[in-house]
């Protein structure tokens, strides 16, 4: 007979494995994403936006706004903290400065419109099966994401969260315009890219789950 408990750390090894490799998934699109200059997901817009304006390195500055929103998701949802929650708001901005760095290092560009679009898609599929991972994984969720079910708190139910993320990414698009046109970047980190990620991430990452790393993930977090 096995014993339990070497079930259930083989569990919850190989589910931190799935997080960690979701979000270096993640963290490789974001790079790509500032790359092409075709336009990021919400959030990474912003942050860019704000390190580029004040002059701060894009881990760092995507680092601390995770941290400050993760006081709130304390107070509010500490449920949906975990070893998920850290790994992400620490390693996908750093990823994306390393991919950055490692491209200009090998001097790697993609200066035609095909292939920043061929890049762009490779980022969009990505982060979607990358998120489909981290998620499936149920160690926790990015601060950014439990932001929605705060708001839902807050209010009392009154803004439900998928209006609530609704309201969240239209501040972020809103901030990253307005710190971005300090510095001249605003269509580079609002684009078609950020349009595509507001309308394929939701039902992408849902097909990649359901197809594929829930059913991979399932018997482990039975066991765990």
């Amino acid at each position: 007979m096995k014993n339990p408990n070497s079930i259930n750390l083989k569990g919850c090894l190989l589910r931190g494995l799935a997080v960690v490799i979701g979000i270096f998934m993640v963290g490789i699109a974001v790079g790509f994403f500032k790359i092409v200059e075709m336009g990021a997901d919400p959030f990474t817009a912003m942050n860019t936006g704000i390190s580029s304006m004040i002059g701060m390195q894009f881990g760092t500055l995507q680092l601390i706004v995770n941290a400050v929103i993760l006081v709130l998701v304390f107070i509010f949802k500490r449920q949906f903290i975990g070893f998920g929650t850290i790994f992400n708001m620490v390693f996908v901005g750093y990823t994306a400065d390393f991919v950055m760095w490692l491209m200009a290092k090998w001097q790697i560009t993609f200066h035609t419109l095909p292939i920043r679009i061929m890049i762009l898609v490779i980022a969009v599929l990505l982060i979607c099966i990358g998120d489909a991972l981290y998620i499936s994984a149920d160690m926790g969720m990015s601060p950014y994401d439990a932001a929605g079910y705060i708001v839902e708190t807050l209010t009392k139910g009154k803004i439900q969260f998928r209006i609530a993320r609704i309201i969240l990414d239209i501040i972020c698009v809103a901030v990253a315009f307005l710190t971005g046109i300090q510095e001249g970047i605003q269509w580079k980190i609002i684009g078609i890219g950020t349009v595509i990620l507001a309308f394929c991430t939701g039902p992408l990452i849902q097909f990649f789950r359901i197809h594929w790393s829930d059913k991979l993930l399932a018997p482990f977090k039975n066991r765990s």
